[in-house]
C-alpha cells in the first residue's frame, strides 16, 4: 500500500502548529521566569525587578494569541486524521512529531546538565534557579510524553483524553496569564503608571534646569 502524500494544506497546518507550539512554549517559560524573578529577586544583583519594564506584557500577549491558534490548528489536524486515518502517516506529521520529541528530550538533558554542573561547581542553588530548572523540566517532560504518545497513536485511540489535555493546557495558560495581571495590573493601571512615570521625569528635568540656572554665574 502506497504511503499517503502530504498536501500543501497538511504542510502549512503542521508548520503553523509547530511555530505556534515553539513560540508559545518560549513565551510561557519566559513568562514564568519573569514571575519567578519578581517573586524571588536576586539580592546579589542589587536591583529591583520592574514588572512594567520586563517582557511580561509581551509574553502575555503572545500566549493570548498563540495558545488558541495552536489548539484550533491541532483540532483541525486531529479531525482530519479521524476522517482519514491515513493522514497520520504523512511525512510532514512524522517529521514534526519526531523533531518535537527530539527537542524536548534534548532540553531535558541540557536542563539536568545545567543543574548538576551548578551543583558540582559549587554554585549557589537559589530558589529562583531551582524553580526555573523545574519549570523547564516539567514543560519539556510534558511535551516529550505528549508527542511520544502521539507518535504511537494514543490520542487517536483515546480522543476524549486528547480533549482533556486541551482543556488542561487552556486552563494552565489562563491561570498563567491571570497571574500576570495580578503583577502588572490592568491596562488602565499600566497607563496610569506610564503617566506617573512621565510626570516624575518631567519634574526631574525641571529640577535639573532650576539647579543649573541657580549655579550659573550672574
Amino acid at each position: 500500500m502506497d504511503k499517503p502524500k502530504a498536501t500543501p494544506k497538511d504542510f502549512f497546518l503542521w508548520a503553523g502548529a509547530m511555530i505556534a507550539l515553539y513560540a508559545g512554549v518560549f513565551s510561557f517559560i519566559g513568562l514564568v521566569f519573569d514571575y519567578i524573578n519578581y517573586s524571588f529577586p536576586d539580592t546579589a544583583l542589587n536591583y529591583y525587578i520592574d514588572p512594567y519594564q520586563s517582557g511580561i506584557s509581551y509574553e502575555m500577549a503572545s500566549l493570548i494569541v498563540l495558545a488558541p491558534v495552536l489548539l484550533i490548528v491541532m483540532r483541525i489536524i486531529r479531525r482530519s486524521i479521524t476522517v482519514d486515518p491515513s493522514r497520520a502517516e504523512i511525512w510532514v506529521r512524522r517529521w514534526a512529531l519526531f523533531l518535537t520529541v527530539f527537542l524536548a528530550g534534548a532540553t531535558i538533558v541540557v536542563d539536568l546538565i545545567v543543574l548538576l554542573n551548578t551543583f558540582l561547581s559549587g554554585g549557589e542553588l537559589t530558589t529562583a534557579f531551582l524553580l526555573k530548572v523545574l519549570v523547564v523540566l516539567l514543560v519539556a517532560g510534558a511535551g516529550f510524553m505528549h508527542f511520544m504518545a502521539d507518535l504511537r497513536g494514543y490520542w487517536e485511540r483515546k480522543p476524549h483524553y486528547a480533549r482533556y489535555v486541551n482543556y488542561a493546557v487552556g486552563a494552565l495558560v489562563v491561570l498563567t496569564i491571570g497571574a500576570g495581571f495580578l503583577i502588572i495590573g490592568s491596562p488602565a493601571s499600566q497607563r496610569d503608571y506610564r503617566i506617573d512615570e512621565q510626570r516624575v521625569g518631567d519634574l526631574m528635568q525641571i529640577q535639573s534646569q532650576i539647579v543649573y540656572s541657580y549655579y550659573q554665574p550672574k
